[in-house]
């Protein structure tokens, strides 16, 4: 949805001692309504389809595990920051992850993931408790401390 700024400007013409007064508006350039704040960090509702996605980044990181054994993610914060337009969007995820079966892929997280706009998600790896690859301001909407 496109939302088409404004501008009224009253133009006064003296015309042989005469005034005459018309109300002219121009119309500006569509600008996304979306993306007034360019910068700000919005919390998210995390779907399934996005569980899944960010699993599916998880296990291509993995090495030589079959998918079916990736548990999680779970306890996730989704969110983004916002870009000058959709695409510059950048999202991110922070959340628990591991392998079954393997009980030292469950420590350090929780574990952290990105992407950009509509591109795919990229697992960035686990945090070792200290969340600071995730921007201040993602951390800040989510209630969580930055280290340090």
């Amino acid at each position: 949805m496109k939302r088409a700024a404004l501008t009224a400007v009253t133009m006064t013409t003296v015309i042989l001692g005469t005034s005459l007064t018309a109300d002219v508006a121009f119309a500006a350039r569509a600008v996304p309504a979306a993306h007034n704040a360019a910068g700000k960090a919005v919390n998210l509702k995390l779907t399934e389809t996005i569980r899944r996605r960010l699993a599916d980044a998880y296990w291509r990181k993995s090495g030589n595990v079959d998918r079916s054994k990736v548990d999680g993610p779970s306890s996730v914060y989704y969110g983004k920051i916002k870009g000058a337009t959709p695409a510059k969007d950048v999202y991110w995820a922070l959340g628990q992850i591991g392998i079954k079966g393997d009980p030292i892929s469950y420590q350090d997280g929780p574990h952290v993931w990105r992407k950009r706009g509509k591109g795919a998600w990229s697992y960035l790896g686990d945090t070792g408790g200290c969340p600071d690859r995730v921007p201040r301001a993602m951390l800040k909407i989510w209630h969580l401390s930055p280290c340090g």
